[in-house]
């Protein structure tokens, strides 16, 4: 018995310095990963692991994420009168929201410390009790956060839309969000409205299966978190891609969260800022376009949901407890 364990020490080393690992399928364990999980073995910026499809080097390392995120308790839903499922005022969704994204955070934080995130919420509210809101939620997690109070003023000059519309304010924070990407220095940018609840995994699935993909590729591409009921609308082709933890789908229309690479959004700046000089139809036209030229995914299942309408096409994704995601934020 004890050869057999030197054995397969000696075994396990041998294995690690040739570049393989070992499966012991009668335990379904793997030794030479530490008897780590069988969908936990990836190491982030160093290999990505999914069984039984093996191993990814991972040739685009990400050491930093910016996420940017836009708040407002005043608009309930820009440009519509319907409401929300479950009919609660707005500051309600952006708490959860937020507790939600926090979550998340620290969930990645206490696994990987090698990547460093920072955020900026830009809030039109000039709300006193989600100020305090933000500083109380934030205050959980090690990640340096700012908050920018933004007036709309601010752009008025270089958007073409009547400023007394909705949509005017819509589109200035929305290319508040842009301007505030393109001076940060992050690898990844991570682009989230206030009307989502996020899965405690998010951050760690977007980030690895970010970099399994994109080193697998050799490109950058764009992560949309959330699974649209529009995407089952009608008939179109796709391509299924195995992430880090989960399946995903190529798409080639996004909303206005998602993550991408500094250097895709350098190389398409003209796109992001058209995006916001005037009322677009859809929105994400000029944003569309970068998905139809670049790889665009989207998770199945969901890693967030968006808490829109219960019938909206843009809105809460198919196969989710939305309940149960509610109450547990």
């Amino acid at each position: 018995m004890l050869v057999k364990k030197i054995l397969k020490k000696i075994l396990i080393k041998l294995c690690r310095l040739s570049g393989y690992e070992i499966i012991d399928q009668n335990q379904f364990s793997f030794p030479s990963l530490k008897n780590k999980k069988f969908n936990d073995l990836s190491n982030i910026n160093e290999k990505s692991i999914v069984f039984p499809l093996g191993e990814v080097k991972i040739s685009n390392k990400i050491k930093s994420l910016r996420i940017i995120i836009r708040a407002n308790s005043n608009i309930h839903i820009s440009d519509q009168n319907k409401k929300r499922i479950f009919n609660k005022e707005k500051i309600e969704y952006i708490q959860k929201s937020l507790n939600s994204l926090v979550n998340s955070i620290k969930h990645f934080e206490k696994k990987f410390s090698q990547v460093k995130i920072n955020l900026t919420i830009i809030d039109q509210s000039k709300n006193d009790i989600l100020l305090k809101e933000f500083d109380k939620i934030f205050s959980k997690i090690s990640s340096k956060y700012e908050i920018i109070n933004f007036d709309k003023n601010e752009l008025k000059d270089e958007i073409k839309v009547d400023y007394q519309k909705d949509i005017f304010g819509n589109l200035s924070s929305l290319l508040k969000c842009f301007k505030v990407a393109k001076q940060s220095n992050e690898d990844l940018i991570f682009f989230l409205e206030d009307d989502y609840i996020h899965k405690k995994s998010l951050i760690e699935e977007m980030i690895l299966t970010y970099e399994r993909i994109s080193s697998q590729i050799n490109k950058e591409l764009i992560l949309v978190p959330s699974d649209y009921p529009f995407l089952y609308l009608e008939e179109r082709t796709t391509n299924i891609i195995a992430g880090s933890h989960r399946h995903w789908q190529s798409l080639d229309k996004v909303l206005c969260s998602f993550m991408i690479s500094k250097k895709m959004l350098n190389d398409y700046w003209d796109n992001f800022y058209k995006t916001c000089q005037t009322h677009n139809e859809p929105i994400e036209k000029y944003l569309n376009e970068i998905c139809v030229k670049e790889i665009c995914l989207s998770p199945l299942p969901s890693l967030s949901i968006h808490m829109a309408n219960s019938n909206s096409i843009f809105g809460v994704s198919p196969f989710v407890n939305v309940k149960e995601e509610w109450d547990d934020n």
